[in-house]
């Protein structure tokens, strides 16, 4: 099955590139990838089954020498760097983009899909000599975007509504909006680690959103609920933790068990 996804994925990724290697002399670079990562992205609206499904993964690929050269970045110069917004936000569309290639797959494909594509990622950099992430760097995003993704597959599971949202548009931080179906509350998630946890209620304190006695409480129950504003606008968002010692392994994007999830959730809801 994954031999002939793996064949699927080549020919479009074939279709996508072919008119630029028509018209390109010499290396490929990254920036001559914007036009056709667009294009793509304005098809994908138009397409569904098992065709979407490839495409997405195509556009992951496509993307990923831009996201190389974004992480080559932010790791070189942590305290910023020339067009780091632009950088940034190819980093984040990647994301977006890698999510949406793992919902897109049928369950029996998630356990072997980040090894799946790593291998398409590899082949197109090293065919076209374009930037690659290192095994280091994607194994990170993987890990940080495995969790969002199993907390999203979790509330479905535990009978919660759930939408994922896209950074890239997404000013205040939101991974994910959850739903309670019977009470119609809705709570807009943002997911970390606990150390990334930690950090953020260090900044409320710092801020003087909320106290140290807050920061105690907040970092017991897992999740703080705050108000931020930007731009003339403001929305409730729900840090929230995800610790293994209290939610479970995280095993091929899904929670090896979602119960502990659905009651941190369902407090969550009732909390805001």
């Amino acid at each position: 099955m994954l031999d002939t996804a793996a064949g699927t994925l080549e020919h479009i990724l074939h279709d996508e590139v072919n008119a630029i290697r028509r018209s390109v002399r010499g290396r490929l670079q990254p920036s001559q990838l914007d036009e056709l990562i667009e294009e793509l992205k304005q098809r994908l609206q138009l397409l569904s089954g098992p065709r979407k499904t490839m495409t997405l993964e195509a556009l992951v690929v496509l993307q990923a020498p831009r996201a190389a050269l974004a992480q080559d970045e932010m790791d070189k110069h942590k305290h910023g760097y020339h067009d780091r917004t632009k950088r940034l936000f190819e980093l984040i569309d990647f994301n977006d983009s890698f999510v949406d290639a793992v919902l897109a797959q049928p369950p029996g494909k998630l356990p072997h899909f980040a090894e799946h594509l790593k291998h398409q990622i590899l082949a197109f950099a090293h065919h076209y000599k374009l930037p690659s992430l290192n095994d280091e760097q994607y194994e990170a995003i993987v890990k940080g975007l495995s969790r969002e993704i199993a907390v999203y597959l979790g509330a479905k599971l535990e009978g919660f509504d759930a939408r994922m949202t896209s950074r890239a548009a997404d000013a205040f931080g939101v991974d994910m909006v959850i739903i309670d179906p019977e009470t119609e509350k809705s709570v807009n998630i943002d997911c970390k680690t606990p150390s990334a946890f930690r950090h953020r209620l260090g900044e409320l304190v710092h801020e003087g959103r909320m106290s140290e006695d807050d920061f105690y409480e907040a970092d017991d129950r897992d999740f703080v609920t705050v108000t931020n504003r930007h731009d003339n606008r403001e929305i409730r968002v729900t840090t929230l933790c995800i610790r293994p010692e209290h939610l479970g392994e995280i095993i091929d994007f899904q929670f090896v068990d979602t119960t502990k999830l659905g009651e941190l959730l369902q407090r969550i809801i009732e909390k805001n």
